[in-house]
This record gives structure tokens, sequence and C-alpha cells, in this order.
């Protein structure tokens, strides 16, 4: 009950309508706590609780640096009820 195959290593918010948007896929049997993205400073970017939500690459709507970015991501699987924690980086590209 892995999520690994479904996180991105990398997105482009450029606005061209392919791969735009940063968020975990294929979560169908899985209950999101929470998805969280991070600046290598710690600074929190991002915040969802919700499957549909990712982030755009822009904190207070302004556009974030081309770099490397820390995710989190905190999910029940359904199936066994176990509470599972992840945790990676993306790099965001224009």
């Amino acid at each position: 009950s892995t999520l690994t195959e479904y996180i991105p290593t990398g997105f482009t918010p450029n606005n061209d309508g392919k791969n735009d948007v940063f968020r975990p896929w294929g979560m169908t049997f899985q209950h999101l706590i929470e998805f969280r993205v991070f600046n290598r400073w710690g600074q929190e970017l991002f915040y969802s609780n919700t499957k549909d939500k990712g982030w755009d690459g822009t904190f207070k709507n302004k556009e974030q640096e081309i770099g490397v970015y820390i995710w989190y991501i905190q999910y029940i699987d359904e199936y066994d009820q176990k509470e599972i924690e992840l945790k990676g980086n993306v790099t965001l590209l224009r």
C-alpha cells in the first residue's frame, strides 16, 4: 500500500496545461490527512487536506524559484487502516 509511484519528481507550473500542479496521484483507496510543501529553509509554502488540491508553484500569489522543494504526505490506507507518512522532494521547473 505504498503511494510513492504516484508522486511526481518534478512539475512545470508554466500554464501550458501539462504538469502545472504538483500533487499525489492515484489516491483512490487512501484518506489524505495532510499534504505539505516546504522550501529549503523549512518554510511551509502549501498545505492541503484534500486529494484534488495541489501546489501551483506559488506562495502568497508569488511564483517560486526554479529549484527543489520538500513535500510531506500523511494518509490512512483504507484497506488496512494504517497511517502512512511519506517525505520526498520535487523539482520545480518553468
